[in-house]
């Protein structure tokens, strides 16, 4: 199997980032970080949604790409186009500490409002009804006919790593 573009979502703290960067590093293949495009200056300035569209669509162009990211609405083209979606979707006292872990780490880069609100969103995301952060995620793998991995913990992002990976065409 040739992959070639990679979408890895899920809730704050679930592991995007990580996940991404080992693939980059394992396929050679680019990384984007969708909080780049959303956020004009990082979690405090939105980018314009013309621009921000003209700045996917420039990814989405390109022969290969390893996208991570936790947004839904406009982000549809990046799963359409994708050879392969992973989903991480840790348990919520998971996230949530690493979250806060991260803050304790990061206090110069990251405020406390905006640590706040991504553990104000990550409690919430597993509630019922088509507002959760986990609804719009699975509606976004659900609307589109790709090849999709669910994760769960970081045994199995080890696992997968190891094993799925093995079998590409490189």
């Amino acid at each position: 199997m040739k992959i070639n573009k990679v979408y890895v979502l899920g809730a704050p703290g679930s592991g995007k980032t990580f996940l991404a960067k080992k693939l980059c590093r394992i396929l050679n293949i680019e990384y984007f970080d969708l909080d780049d495009i959303f956020w004009e200056k990082k979690y405090s300035v939105k980018r314009d949604e013309d621009e921000r569209d003209r700045l996917l669509q420039k990814i989405v162009k390109k022969k290969q790409w390893i996208v991570e990211g936790v947004y839904t609405s406009w982000t549809g083209e990046v799963v359409k186009d994708s050879d392969l979606v992973i989903w991480l979707d840790s348990p919520t006292h998971v996230l949530m500490w690493r979250i806060f872990s991260r803050y304790l780490k990061k206090k110069d880069k990251e405020s406390l409002n905006s640590t706040l609100t991504l553990l104000n969103y990550v409690r919430n995301y597993r509630k019922k009804g088509q507002d959760s952060g986990y609804f719009k995620h699975r509606k976004l793998i659900e609307k589109h006919d790709v090849n999709f991995v669910y994760i769960k913990n970081k045994e199995e992002v080890n696992n997968f790593l190891k094993n799925f990976l093995k079998k590409l065409d490189r």
